[in-house]
């Protein structure tokens, strides 16, 4: 079983153990993974195969958005609450940095390469990180549900709902800021950089939930607002 809270891997650990990473013939090496994260990769791994499988991913020069999505909804589902996969994890970079270098390293190089921001060295960027966060603040309660709101949508739209500086994560609204916009069309994502904008803040005097129509109405007001 995993103690999650056990995991000490700071950006200096992470770092002398990212450079000893080598690219050999498409694979990544060295992979060894500890006891107790063995059953974790092979879910990680089957996870991986059965997307490219599925989508005929393995010939893709570049995985891109459409990768990041399918594979986040099968992150989101394999570190849940059931193994101990719990917020208080979540927020912690030793676990990302410790996941995306020492258990999953080949599959964190397919998306981005020997990219060291992605791997564990800026906490925004980590892309294991990103994709579960984007996936539990856009949850609708179900797989099929949440890929469907997100499915027309781009790495833009991680960076913007993930990366966004502010005073944390207030996953009702954000979960609805996600359901609302899936039904706009917005091209450029300007409009929705425009409205999480706006609401960082409106957020610091604002309590969502007490305005009249609740977080719903909230939502609403922010996207007719910053409508051009």
């Amino acid at each position: 079983m995993i103690i999650w809270e056990n995991i000490r891997y700071d950006l200096n650990k992470a770092s002398a153990d990212f450079a000893k990473l080598n690219v050999l013939d498409e694979k990544i090496e060295p992979i060894n993974v500890k006891n107790e994260y063995v059953e974790l990769r092979n879910k990680f791994i089957f996870a991986r195969d059965e997307i490219f499988e599925k989508y005929n991913l393995d010939g893709s020069n570049k995985l891109d958005y459409h990768f990041d999505l399918l594979y986040g909804l099968k992150v989101y589902e394999i570190l849940n609450e059931e193994i101990g996969f719990v917020n208080r994890v979540a927020t912690n970079d030793d676990v990302w940095r410790y996941l995306s270098i020492c258990v999953i390293p080949d599959i964190v190089h397919a998306r981005w390469g020997l990219n060291a921001d992605h791997f564990y060295k800026t906490s925004r960027r980590i892309w294991l990180k990103t994709i579960w966060w984007y996936i539990d603040l856009s949850w609708r309660g179900n797989a099929e549900e949440t890929y469907e709101i997100l499915k027309g949508n781009s790495t833009d739209t991680i960076l913007q709902l993930v990366e966004r500086p502010g005073i944390g994560y207030y996953k009702e609204l954000y979960r609805e800021i996600m359901l609302q916009y899936a039904s706009l069309e917005d091209s450029s994502r300007n409009w929705f950089r425009r409205a999480l904008k706006l609401n960082t803040a409106r957020l610091i005097t604002t309590s969502p939930e007490l305005v009249d129509g609740g977080i719903i109405k909230y939502v609403e007001e922010l996207f007719e607002t910053t409508k051009e």
